[in-house]
C-alpha cells in the first residue's frame, strides 16, 4: 500500500509542480465552496429551478467564445503569468459578492453576472494551467501528474462543500465569500513561487513559431490537428456527450436537498463532500495505476455514472443518497481524469494549450443539457428529469463501448 501511494505522488517531488498543485488545491477549495454557496443562495433568493440553473451555467457561455483564444494565448505567452492574473481576478470576484451580501444589496442577478465573468477567467486559466503541468515534470510522469491534479481538485471537492455548508449555516453566505477571496489569494502566492529553474524543456521537433502567426490561424491549427488525430476527436465527442447528461444533476442538487430530503445547506455540503470522497479515492488509484486498460476503464465510467444517477432519481432518503453520491463521485473522476490524461499524452507539446481549450468546450456546452434540464425540472420535477437523463446516458455509454475501438485500445 505504501509503495502504491509512493508511486502515485512522484510528481510532487518536483518543486515547481508541487507549488502549482498547492495553488490549484487552494483555488479548487475556493471554487467548490463558491459552487456550494452560490447554488444554495441562488435557490434561496429565487425558489426557482430555472433561475438556479441560469446562475449555475452562466459561466459556460464565455467559455464557448473565449476558451479557444485562451488556449492559443497559453501556447504563445508565459503560462505562469496567465494563471497568476486569473487567480487574482477570481479572488476579487469573491470579495465583490461578499461585499454585496454583507451590505444587503445582493440579488440573484449579481450571482449570474459574476458566474459569467468567472467563466471568462477560467477560459484563460484552465488551458494555461493544464498545459503548464507538462513544463514542470519529466514526460514520463505526465500521466501521474494529471491524475494527481485531478486528485487535488477532488480533495477540494471533498472538504470544501462541508466547510462552505457549515460557514453558511452558522455565519451566513457573506463570510463564505470572504473566505473564498482569501483562499484564491493563497493560490496566487504559491503560483508566484515557481521559478524558471523548476521547468523542464519539452522536446518536440514540430514546434512552430506561433508568435509569427495570427491568433486565429493558431486556433485553426489546433482545431485541424485535433480533428485529424482521431483518438483526440473521439475523446472530445465522448466526453462532451457524457457531460451533457451527467452534469445537470450537480446544478439541480439544491432542489433535491431542500425539497426532497428536507435538509439545509449543511446537508448539501456533506453530499457534495461525499461525492468528492469517491473522486479522491478513484483519482489516487488512477495515479498509482501504471496505465493499464485506461481506455476500457474510461468507457465503463459512463455506465457507473448512469446507474448512480438512475438510483438517485428514486431515492427520497437523505442518508441512503449519501452512499450513491460516493459512487457518482468515483465515476465522475474516472471520466474526467482519464480523458484529461489521455488527451494530454496524445497531443503535441506545442499545441497542448489549444487542445485543452478545445477540450474545455465540454464545459462550455454543458448548458445544452443543464438549461433544458432546469426548465424541465420546473415542469415534471427534478427526480424525473434526472431519471430520463440517466437512461439516455446509459444508452450512449453502451454505444461508445461497442463502437470506439481506438479508445478501448488505449493502455
Amino acid at each position: 500500500m505504501f509503495g502504491f501511494l509512493s508511486n502515485s505522488i512522484k510528481p510532487l517531488y518536483y518543486r515547481g509542480y508541487l507549488y502549482l498543485w498547492i495553488g490549484m488545491v487552494t483555488v479548487g477549495i475556493a471554487t467548490m465552496m463558491q459552487m456550494t454557496a452560490r447554488g444554495y443562495l441562488a435557490y434561496d433568493l429565487t425558489n426557482s429551478a430555472s433561475k438556479l440553473t441560469y446562475v449555475n451555467v452562466a459561466f459556460a457561455f464565455p467559455m464557448l467564445s473565449l476558451s479557444l483564444f485562451g488556449g492559443a494565448l497559453s501556447d504563445r505567452l508565459d503560462k505562469q503569468r496567465i494563471i497568476t492574473v486569473a487567480q487574482m481576478l477570481a479572488s476579487s470576484m469573491g470579495f465583490i459578492i461578499a461585499a454585496l451580501i454583507l451590505s444587503g444589496f445582493i440579488d440573484w442577478t449579481h450571482l449570474l453576472m459574476v458566474s459569467f465573468i468567472q467563466g471568462g477567467i477560467w477560459s484563460f486559466m484552465v488551458p494555461a494551467r493544464h498545459s503548464f503541468i507538462a513544463e514542470l515534470v519529466p514526460s514520463k510522469h505526465l500521466s501521474k501528474s494529471i491524475a494527481l491534479n485531478s486528485a487535488g481538485f477532488n480533495v477540494s471537492n471533498l472538504i470544501a462543500p462541508s466547510i462552505a455548508g457549515v460557514i453558511y449555516g452558522f455565519f451566513g453566505p457573506g463570510i463564505v465569500y470572504c473566505t473564498i477571496g482569501c483562499l484564491a489569494l493563497v493560490g496566487v502566492m504559491f503560483t508566484f513561487l515557481i521559478t524558471n529553474d523548476m521547468r523542464f524543456v519539452q522536446k518536440n521537433t514540430q514546434i512552430n513559431n506561433t508568435k509569427d502567426n495570427k491568433i486565429i490561424s493558431e486556433i485553426q491549427i489546433g482545431i485541424k490537428y485535433m480533428y485529424k488525430e482521431k483518438i483526440l476527436f473521439s475523446m472530445l465527442i465522448t466526453s462532451l456527450i457524457s457531460s451533457l447528461f451527467a452534469e445537470p444533476f450537480r446544478f439541480l442538487l439544491p432542489i433535491f436537498v431542500k425539497d426532497i430530503y428536507l435538509q439545509g445547506p449543511e446537508a448539501m455540503g456533506i453530499l457534495t463532500t461525499l461525492m468528492g470522497l469517491g473522486s479522491v479515492i478513484t483519482s489516487i488509484f488512477i495515479a498509482g495505476n501504471d496505465n493499464n486498460k485506461r481506455g476500457i476503464i474510461y468507457l465503463l465510467g459512463g455506465f457507473l455514472t448512469a446507474i448512480s444517477l438512475f438510483v438517485l432519481s428514486f431515492i427520497e432518503s437523505y442518508y441512503l443518497s449519501m452512499v450513491f453520491m460516493v459512487f457518482l463521485g468515483a465515476s465522475d473522476s474516472i471520466r474526467r481524469t482519464l480523458s484529461m490524461s489521455i488527451v494530454m499524452e496524445k497531443s503535441r507539446p506545442d499545441l497542448r494549450g489549444r487542445i485543452m481549450s478545445i477540450y474545455m468546450l465540454n464545459w462550455g456546452l454543458i448548458p445544452l443539457g443543464a438549461l433544458p434540464s432546469g426548465i424541465l425540472a420546473d415542469i415534471i420535477g427534478a427526480p424525473t428529469t434526472i431519471m430520463i437523463l440517466s437512461i439516455i446516458l446509459f444508452v450512449f455509454s453502451l454505444l461508445f463501448l461497442i463502437t470506439q475501438k481506438q479508445i478501448r485500445a488505449v493502455n
